[in-house]
Formats: C-alpha cells, sequence, structure tokens
C-alpha cells in the first residue's frame, strides 16, 4: 500500500524548523520520498496497488512519539506493586495490553519498558510484534537488576556485590532483555511504590561504584544499553561514573550532580510528569503535600541544570505510576518546555534523541527516506502550542494507518 500525505508542514525529529508545505509518500513499511508538493504523483504505485492520498493543508506531520520510560504492566490506579503481583500473568497482561492501546492511539509509536513484574513486558513485546496486540514497537528490559529489598524488589532480581550482580545482569539478558534496567536508589516519592505501607523512603543509594560497575560491564559487553533509576544527587553521580547510558529520574540531584552526566556523556530521562501529577493526587496529608511541593521544586531545578549544561534529555512519562496514564507523553514534552527548552528540542526529546538512546537512530524517530513509517498528524501547528499533540488525529505505525477516520483504519484502502 502506498500512502500520500500531500501539501503538509513537517517536523523532520531533527530540530531543523518546519518544512512545508511537501508531499511526503510511503511506501509500504517505510518512508519512500520528501518532495515538493506535486511532485509526489512521478512517485505513483505500481498498476494494481492501492493509494490513500491524505490531505495535508493546515497540519502537521511528525515523527511517531518515543515514550523511553514505560511499564505498561503497572497500573496507574493501583499504587501497590504487591497488589499489582498478586494478579495472575493473563489478568496483568489484559490490563497491559490496554495501556499499549491506549499509548499507540495517542501517537507514541515505540517504548522503552523499565521493568516488569515477573519479567511480563516481555510477553507484551512478543505480544505486540506478533500483531496480536495494537501496541508500540517495545524495547524491553523485562525484569530489572538491584539491590536486596531495594526499590526494585518486587519488579527485578536482587543481588548484593559486584559479582552477584553482574549474574544478576546476565540472567535478564539471558531472559530476553533488550536494555538493562538498574535501580540504583530509593524512591523520593509520596507513596512508597515496592515497599510495605508506612516505609519512608528518600531517594538514597541503593548500589555503590563496585556494584554499578560491574552491571554495566557486563550489559555493555553483550550488546546492551544501561537505564539506571537514580534519584539523589549521590546515586546519579556513582551511574554518571559508571558509564550508564541514560539517567532515569534525577529528582533529587543538585547541579553539580547533572554537571557530572554532562561529563559523562550520559542521557536525562526526568520523568518531570511524575511530581506533576503527584500534586493532584486525593487524599494527601499535609506532610505529603508539603514533601511533594519540596520534591517538585528540586525536580524542576535538575531538569532546569540539565537543560543549562546541554546534558542530552529524552522524554519518558513512567507511566504505570499512580495517576500517570499511557497517553501522556505529549504532557511530558510540555513540561520540558516549561523548565527551559525550546519546543521543537522538547519535540526531539521524545523523537531523535530517544532514538538515538534506544539504538533505533537508523530506524524511528526521523522523519526521512528509508526509515520506519512511524508518523502522527496533528491539526495545527505544535511548535506553537504542544498541546495539539494530544490529539492526533492520523497515526501511523510501520506504514500502516491505526488511528484516523474509519475508512482509514483496518478497512479497504481505495485509489484516488
Amino acid at each position: 500500500m502506498q500512502l500520500v500525505f500531500r501539501a503538509i508542514r513537517v517536523i523532520d525529529g531533527t530540530g531543523a524548523p518546519p518544512r512545508g508545505p511537501v508531499d511526503v509518500v510511503v511506501e509500504g513499511e517505510r518512508i519512500a520520498v520528501v518532495v515538493d508538493p506535486g511532485e509526489a504523483a512521478q512517485f505513483a504505485a505500481e498498476p494494481g496497488r492501492s493509494t490513500r492520498v491524505i490531505d495535508g493543508r493546515g497540519r502537521t506531520l511528525l515523527p511517531g512519539l518515543i515514550d523511553a520510560h514505560a511499564h505498561y504492566t503497572f497500573d496507574p490506579a493501583e499504587g501497590s506493586l504487591q497488589a499489582i503481583a498478586a494478579r495472575t500473568d493473563e489478568e496483568i497482561l489484559a490490563t497491559a495490553a490496554e495501556h499499549a492501546r491506549r499509548a499507540l492511539h495517542a501517537g507514541i509509536t515505540t517504548a522503552r519498558g523499565a521493568g516488569s513484574i515477573r519479567g511480563l513486558e516481555l510477553a507484551l513485546r512478543a505480544e505486540i510484534a506478533a500483531g496480536r496486540i495494537a501496541g508500540p514497537r517495545i524495547v524491553a528490559a523485562g525484569t530489572a537488576v538491584g539491590s536486596v529489598d531495594g526499590h526494585g524488589a518486587a519488579f527485578g532480581l536482587e543481588a548484593t556485590g559486584p559479582d552477584a550482580l553482574a549474574r544478576a545482569t546476565e540472567a535478564v539478558i539471558d531472559a530476553g532483555a533488550d536494555v538493562v534496567k538498574i535501580v540504583a536508589s530509593e524512591a523520593a516519592m509520596l507513596t512508597t511504590t515496592g515497599h510495605e505501607p508506612g516505609r519512608m523512603v528518600f531517594g538514597r543509594p541503593e548500589l555503590d561504584d563496585a556494584e554499578l560497575r560491574a552491571i554495566v560491564k557486563v550489559a555493555h559487553a553483550l550488546g546492551r544499553r544501561v537505564m539506571a533509576h537514580a534519584q539523589d544527587g549521590e546515586s546519579v553521580v556513582r551511574c554518571a561514573r559508571a558509564g550508564v547510558d541514560s539517567i532515569e529520574h534525577a529528582w533529587l540531584a543538585d547541579r553539580a550532580a547533572i554537571e557530572a552526566v554532562a561529563e559523562a556523556g550520559s542521557a536525562l530521562v526526568p520523568t518531570l510528569i511524575v511530581t506533576d501529577v503527584n500534586r493532584t493526587l486525593d487524599g494527601l496529608t499535609p506532610v505529603q503535600r508539603e514533601r511533594q511541593r519540596l520534591i517538585e521544586v528540586r525536580h524542576r531545578a535538575s531538569c532546569e541544570a540539565a537543560v543549562s549544561v546541554g546534558v542530552t534529555l529524552v522524554a519518558g512519562t513512567d507511566t504505570g505510576e499512580v495517576g500517570v496514564t499511557a497517553d501522556m507523553a505529549w504532557r511530558e514534552l510540555s513540561l520540558l518546555a516549561g523548565h527551559g527548552l525550546a519546543p521543537m528540542d522538547a519535540i526531539r526529546a521524545a523523537t531523535s534523541n530517544a532514538a538515538q538512546l534506544l539504538g533505533l537512530g537508523d530506524e524511528v524517530g526521523r522523519i526521512a527516506p528509508g526509515l520506519q513509517a512511524d508518523l502522527l498528524v496533528v491539526d495545527g501547528d505544535p511548535i506553537a502550542d504542544l498541546t495539539t499533540l494530544a490529539t492526533p488525529s492520523i497515526v501511523v505505525q510501520g506504514g500502516r494507518i491505526v488511528v484516523g477516520p474509519s475508512d482509514f483504519v483496518n478497512g479497504d484502502v481505495i485509489a484516488r
């Protein structure tokens, strides 16, 4: 099947100024050409093949969005991982399938899984790849790696010491992990996710330098990148020194810690949306509300420091955390823009920057000939208003329209 987006504005994901109007031709699963208006006719489909022409006037075409920190097997309506773990695999995967569908319909065509109970995001990845479930293609961590009785205990392998953690890393890779997720610190959160009720956590380090280096050494030797949950300044510095590919959260990291990230060349996935959502949670006590305020102030400062020192920022929602639903990537981009990034750079955080971090820079994250046709169309100009990304009118994944007018989706394509 051939798709032609006619006379449309293009934001190609590289940070270049918008281009257009242009015609964009998709052949099968891939982008064929981007040409001046009217030139698409010379790339007409072969006789017998169908073409769908989409009027792009007043619209913008972007690469499909990438959520670089997603927990589809968690449940944003349930704050206890222990309660989720008590569910059957079938129940967890049924809920995950709905989260994945919701993400895809919001224009998220690729996601990086950040760990799951019993490694079930590996099963979700397989179901999506086989076409039995609609959702983003998933770069999966499967099961996290962390300390004994640490923040990742409910969804990871627990070990102590460099040798044991190296073996745990090998185990998650052998099980099918595309990326290794380290839980390097506690989680300074309003809810005590992963712990018994009432336990207070403050983001303190849970792994030392030698343990982190052992994990990274094994992962990199086996061709896997490493994402590290790290919240306080010390854990962020340790992870940067160890050579992780991305720091996740860094909510409590001071400027010196962020400078260490810049020096190491690691990316930062700040997940601003979590603390933004926490401000609106019902039933918080006065102590929790004050804690939320303090965490949020430091989180915003951490992100702004990363922008000012030139750390590569990548968008991730941490969907699965309480209140953070799978369709909120647009909101993360708006928050990034509200804390120092230009709107175009916020879009890059969810397109080319994210694709590079996931090791998919030659496949997705940009609009260019030869790349996967993962695309979304929005009405209007997202540079002027990032909230337009909340309601894409068309979503294309691998050349197939998955969101759009009813006659576009799962139906016969009529040649025009």
